[in-house]
């Protein structure tokens, strides 16, 4: 009862996210990013919320992990300027895959018209 109207706003809003790939990514890369309140439990709730297959669901969070993990291994290992250059490099990465993701989406709804 309490979660309800939460729930419907959340619905809500999440009508107007694109689907399909870039769902996909985003969820992989939110898991993947290593801040609390990211980790593996919020992003199958959040695919729970995308109505997202679970397959599709699953791969996302596990790469999200691994990704996660790699993050914290090459910070751990390299050291404050190795570290800043990770970030930079991985921001970039993520960035890149987002648009990319974002054109070939793009693509498909324009040649759907």
């Amino acid at each position: 009862r309490l979660a309800a109207p939460l729930l419907a706003r959340a619905e809500k809003k999440l009508a107007g996210l694109p689907k399909g790939q870039s769902r996909t990514l985003a969820l992989t890369l939110f898991v993947g990013v290593p801040a609390p309140g990211t980790g593996a439990w919020t992003g199958a709730i959040i695919a729970y919320l995308l109505d997202m297959p679970f397959t599709t669901a699953m791969s996302a969070i596990f790469a999200g992990v691994v990704l996660a993990g790699a993050i914290m291994t090459v910070l751990t290992l390299a050291g404050k300027v190795g570290a800043i250059i990770a970030l930079a490099a991985l921001i970039a990465g993520g960035l890149g895959a987002i648009f990319s993701a974002s054109k070939a989406e793009q693509a498909e709804s324009d040649e759907a018209e």
